[in-house]
């Protein structure tokens, strides 16, 4: 593992300056997204998961807890998300400041674990804080942060920390052949990985992120414990070595792996069938690697949902596609010198696979949540080649500093502001239909946000929008009824009257 660097921070062999740190993100990140307990519920999911959802509003009981494990919302088995709606229900009722507050503080639980495993695992106390602050602040993170229904994500964000934080005290034991708790280390981390994928799925990749870690910063690929025998000078050679090296740390994650394939057939296999053809699916993914870097850099236009485009320009997809390849190229070229190149880019490539549609696919192409974890990845390249920067040529530290000051006050800011779409259904969807186009889910749930006020009439418009947009859309249509049908009932109800 990475030994301490002790000419980085005065601060990185002292663990107050480590908890200074941990409290000044928790702060900042406490006082940025303190507007959420301000918003209340949306239309969007909210209903399913809490706010009309019969076993939720129970409480814990015998029967809400049977059900937590037992249900399956849009093919998902996620019965520790369920829990934790159901205990914020008994505690917070219909409240949506106790709800909202939750998932506040699960995303700074996150922030401070991101934070104490880099530091853990490299020694490196700024780089940590950098990667940290970053995601606590992104505004491609508020999605998740603020939105209710979104519970899954970090919840399960917080298990996958954990996991980690489990399985990098394992790889310590390891390496110091302490045999008893790196078995007992190994367990939590198992315990751990399942209770994720309980959260959520998205915990399907986790193992894959395991070995870049065993690449860096761990290095646990130049010391596995193998026979005395097996040694870089035995007849075998260097490159058999590494072989078996890796053939270990890979057959170390078998069970993850199986855990992982079962979770995935578990999934795919009650996900409805997707209105695209492979070829459309193929071509959104492709394309929505440039595109979610393209938001992490200028995070200006940020709506939910982002309105699926059915095709895309052939030209664009061969572009998005040249700009994988070319990349990919240049971080292989360059890892031996940077491997944390590798281990970023690689982290976010590989996080995003579950959520680009390539399985399934709905009314859009993108989703600010779905970078929740990815983005992890990019912070590293970006904190460490900062870092390698100011430590080659010391005397831009001070302009390293203001300038790291400089963008998380802009991230900060930004997020804050995006926090204002989230006030209701109204103001939010109202904002995304003046951010994109053609987007007949943000009409249907802007006319429901009508519909409920009694409305009707812009409801109506609204739904006759979405039709428009896609004829296909059920649900637009059956709210168009129930919005023409309660109109009747009002006229004819004026009339008795009269």
């Amino acid at each position: 593992m990475k030994s301490l660097n002790p000419t980085e921070t005065v601060f990185a062999n002292d663990r107050r300056g480590a908890r200074w740190v941990a409290l000044a993100l928790a702060a900042v990140t406490l006082a940025v997204f303190w507007r959420a307990t301000e918003c209340g519920f949306v239309n969007y999911d909210d209903p399913d998961y809490v706010t009309k959802n019969r076993y939720v509003q129970q409480g814990l009981t015998a029967e809400s807890v049977h059900w937590a494990f037992t249900a399956r919302y849009e093919g998902l088995w996620i019965p520790l998300t369920w829990l934790s709606h159901i205990l914020d229900w008994q505690i917070y009722q219909d409240n949506p400041a106790g709800h909202h507050m939750t998932n506040v503080l699960l995303h700074i639980a996150n922030t401070l674990l991101l934070f104490l495993l880099l530091r853990r695992m490299t020694g490196s106390l700024w780089r940590s804080a950098l990667v940290a602050a970053l995601f606590a602040l992104h505004p491609l993170h508020v999605e998740t942060a603020v939105w209710i229904s979104e519970r899954k994500g970090v919840l399960s964000t917080l298990f996958w920390l954990l996991t980690l934080c489990a399985y990098t005290g394992y790889a310590r034991f390891q390496a110091q052949g302490s045999r008893m708790q790196a078995a007992g280390s190994y367990a939590m981390t198992l315990a751990l990985f399942v209770a994720g994928l309980m959260a959520k799925p998205m915990l399907v990749t986790l193992p894959c992120v395991m070995l870049l870690l065993d690449y860096w910063p761990l290095e646990r690929w130049k010391s596995p414990p193998l026979a005395p025998a097996e040694n870089p000078s035995s007849e075998t050679g260097p490159n058999m070595w590494t072989w078996r090296c890796w053939r270990w740390l890979v057959g170390e994650k078998l069970p993850f792996f199986l855990l992982t394939a079962a979770f995935g057939v578990l999934t795919s296999s009650t996900q409805p069938e997707s209105s695209l053809t492979v070829a459309q699916r193929i071509a959104n993914a492709l394309i929505s690697y440039p595109r979610y870097l393209w938001k992490t850099l200028w995070p200006a236009v940020l709506a939910i949902p982002y309105p699926h485009p059915w095709s895309w320009p052939v030209w664009q997809v061969m572009l998005a596609a040249a700009f994988l390849v070319v990349s990919t190229v240049w971080v292989i070229r360059r890892m031996r010198q940077r491997p944390y190149l590798a281990t970023g880019w690689f982290w976010y490539l590989g996080t995003l696979v579950p959520v680009l549609g390539l399985v399934r696919m709905g009314l859009y192409s993108m989703a600010d949540r779905y970078t929740y974890v990815p983005l992890i990845g990019i912070f590293l390249m970006v904190a460490w080649a900062a870092g390698e920067v100011v430590a080659k040529w010391s005397r831009w530290k001070p302009a390293a500093g203001v300038l790291a000051a400089l963008l998380l006050g802009l991230c900060a800011w930004r997020a804050h502001d995006q926090l204002g779409f989230w006030t209701d259904s109204g103001t939010l969807f109202t904002h995304a239909l003046a951010v994109t186009d053609r987007n007949c889910f943000a009409h249907t749930c802007l006319g429901y946000y009508f519909q409920t006020k009694g409305r009707l009439d812009e409801a109506i418009r609204q739904y006759v929008e979405a039709v428009k947009i896609w004829p296909q859309f059920g649900l637009a249509w059956n709210n168009l009824f129930e919005a023409q049908a309660l109109k009747n009932g009002q006229k004819n109800s004026d009339r008795k009257n009269e």
